[in-house]
């Protein structure tokens, strides 16, 4: 009967970075229900001033139970939290999220209550959440949501809520973040753990976290056919705590901050039970793909299934290349099916094929399905999405992958990469969620499976101007510019979004600060197309002064402001993908006017050649000026050991972009 209890089991043990180990246990000096009197007359975070709300104590306490003859992890959560400005009171609106597949493979929330307490005179008020003001609602097929709002809530207010979380998932141990986008003064997790289960753990992010962890004992109740009986085992009680932790905030060079935030996180590596073998859960990424291949539909959705294998005969002539097979499929699928505006990984297609709608899985299926049976090899490209954050270097787990892409391989070797969400793109075009640093390849017969997709295609934006300057400073005249891959997938984007031309004109003109007209547009309606042209002649004014003229012969600058002033930087810098910008202009002087100042020309390197920039200027006839311009950003990802190069070389680009030529009368 005990082995039979024995189902699972689990041993602590992992790595560490930024833990501080101690193994004497301290008490929990969180109170829940009472607030302190400074907590309710603090009226500003004197760590951070700026911070509009503070997390006074976050509190967890993860623990094993044996339910129905079965383990289930228990998690309570606790949070108080200060609004300090009014753009706090958002943090008064709380939304849980949980996995509810089946009443047997699910999680559950329950004990919720919330509070909000207000000083008033030298009184605290405490103002309950009522119960009808608690909404359930389902956000997907195996996930729900609860929501509710504190009542009460204003400047000053402190509000305190606790929830308990019961899984079915007992081999699968909650991350716990510590860090979130407002500063937090106090946090603890405690997770006691059975020996029966061998776990790795790892801290991540770049903030300390205390651990301490005390042997203890720990008994189950089993519910037999005809008695009740206890059993004990060892345990691990390890508490993970913290203090002072600053507001890690989204950043326009960070592509999703869950990357950086401090917190551990389980993983199962074994189980060891009494009278069992020690069973082994670590996995390597050869595995979780054989996982996929044989104990999942993976393999048979996203391969094996053509609704459409009546059309291929129909599309494809003996006459066309490789190449033109896959841009053909391509495109028949992307008008057949349209993306829902959601992302799946093991999804039927079935039902997308025949609605004319689906998630982006569903869709990719059948180009794969297609492809394959146009003799195109095509694989799914397995991935985390930027925003949801980067496959773990260490620990796999299918619980990283969210959604793949589609690549299809030429008999040369040659590869090209699509997805359905992809409305806007052609063959390399993919939205940059999905530009992600590290995918892999499934069922690829190679040793190297792994691949970086964020430099697929060869991104440009070209700006050729001809323009000249009057008498007062005004500058007419042309711009042709050439946007290819990931600009023209931005630049279609961004169109489409708009209502209609006229909108876009005004947009163009309100962003160029110029007067437009005679705009004209190639490729922006084709779905396939990997490139964007616009044309347009355009007025605009530079600035003048008794007998001088001042001008910038860029005309339209590239970057004209360094985004960079941080003194220092904790996170890594990271571009959205590699690109050239390239900007030559022909300018014609007025006449009666002379060069008086021009800037130098110069180039300049960031590390070894990750980035340049060339910056040549020169007259060449009294009254001609030519600038050439030429910006390669080749590296996307700085660690931040190389902040004060990357700020240093945006700071000359901006430098650049706005330096002046001076004209001055004859």
């Amino acid at each position: 009967m005990t082995k039979r209890l024995l189902t699972f089991a689990l041993v602590l043990g992992g790595l560490f970075f930024n833990l501080s180990p101690v193994f004497t246990q301290s008490k929990n000096p969180y109170k829940y229900g009472k607030i302190e009197t400074e907590e309710l007359e603090m009226k500003v975070y004197p760590a951070d001033t700026s911070a509009v709300a503070l997390i006074l104590f976050h509190d967890g306490f993860t623990d094993y139970d044996y339910v129905n003859n079965k383990f289930v992890v228990k998690t309570e959560v606790k949070k108080r939290v200060k609004i300090l400005k009014q753009e706090g009171l958002e943090h008064a609106t709380v939304t849980l999220r949980y996995y509810y597949k089946t009443p047997s493979m699910c999680e559950n929330i329950s004990r919720l209550e919330a509070y909000a307490y207000n000083l008033e005179g030298n009184k605290t008020v405490k103002t309950k959440l009522e119960s009808k003001y608690i909404f359930n609602e389902r956000v997907s097929e195996y996930y729900r949501q609860i929501k509710f709002a504190i009542p009460n809530v204003k400047v000053g207010t402190v509000i305190e809520y606790k929830y308990t979380v019961v899984s079915d998932f007992y081999y699968d141990l909650p991350t716990w973040f510590f860090q979130t986008n407002i500063p937090v003064l106090n946090g603890r997790y405690e997770v006691i753990i059975p020996e029966y289960f061998v776990y790795n753990f790892e801290s991540r992010g770049y903030e300390e976290i205390k651990m301490e962890e005390t042997p203890v004992n720990k008994n189950f109740t089993i519910n037999t056919k005809s008695s009740l009986e206890n059993v004990s085992c060892q345990a691990r009680d390890v508490i993970f705590s913290v203090k002072n932790i600053p507001a890690l905030k989204e950043d326009n060079y960070i592509w999703t901050i869950k990357d950086y935030l401090s917190g551990i996180r389980f993983e199962l590596s074994g189980t060891r039970f009494p009278y069992e073998l020690y069973k082994n859960y670590t996995s390597t990424w050869d595995d979780i793909e054989k996982t996929l291949k044989e104990k999942s539909d993976f393999e048979r959705y996203s391969i094996r299934s053509n609704s459409f294998s009546r059309e291929v005969p129909k599309l494809i002539t003996p006459e066309d290349t490789e190449l033109n097979k896959i841009e053909k499929i391509y495109k028949f699928v992307k008008e057949k099916i349209r993306w829902n505006e959601s992302y799946g990984f093991i999804s039927n297609p079935s039902e997308a094929i025949k609605n004319g709608t689906g998630d982006n899985a569903q869709i990719n299926s059948a180009i794969i399905s297609m492809l394959r049976d146009a003799g195109i090899n095509a694989y799914p490209i397995l991935m985390s999405r930027r925003s949801i954050g980067r496959l773990p270097l260490t620990h796999p787990s299918i619980d990283w992958l969210n959604t793949y892409i589609v690549m299809a391989e030429t008999s040369t070797g040659e590869r090209y990469f699509m997805d359905g969400s992809a409305f806007y793109g052609g063959l390399n075009m993919l939205p940059t969620d999905l530009l992600v640093d590290k995918a892999r390849i499934f069922g690829y017969n190679s040793d190297d499976k792994w691949i970086n997709l964020t430099n697929i295609s060869k991104n440009q934006f070209m700006s050729m101007i001809s323009a000249s300057i009057d008498t007062i400073g005004n500058i007419s005249g042309e711009c042709n510019q050439i946007m290819t891959f990931q600009p023209a997938y931005q630049f279609k984007k961004m169109y489409h979004e708009l209502s209609d031309t006229t909108v876009y004109v005004e947009k163009l003109n309100q962003n160029l600060s110029v007067d437009i007209e005679n705009v004209t547009l190639e490729g922006q309606n084709d779905l396939l197309s990997n490139s964007i042209s616009q044309r347009f002649k355009f007025k605009k004014n530079s600035g003048s002064e008794a007998n001088y003229l001042y001008v910038n012969p860029l005309i339209f600058t590239h970057i004209s402001k360094n985004d960079f002033t941080q003194s220092d930087r904790k996170l890594p810098v990271e571009f959205n993908y590699p690109y050239k910008h390239f900007i030559s202009v022909m300018i014609e002087l007025p006449a009666n006017y002379t060069v008086e100042e021009i800037p130098k020309s110069e180039k300049f390197i960031l590390n070894d050649n990750s980035g340049s920039l060339s910056y040549l200027i020169k007259q060449i006839s009294d009254r001609i000026l030519q600038v050439n311009y030429r910006f390669e950003l080749n590296e996307i990802i700085f660690p931040h050991t190389d902040y004060e190069n990357v700020k240093t070389f945006w700071g000359q680009i901006a430098t650049k972009n706005n330096e002046l030529i001076v004209l001055k009368r004859m």
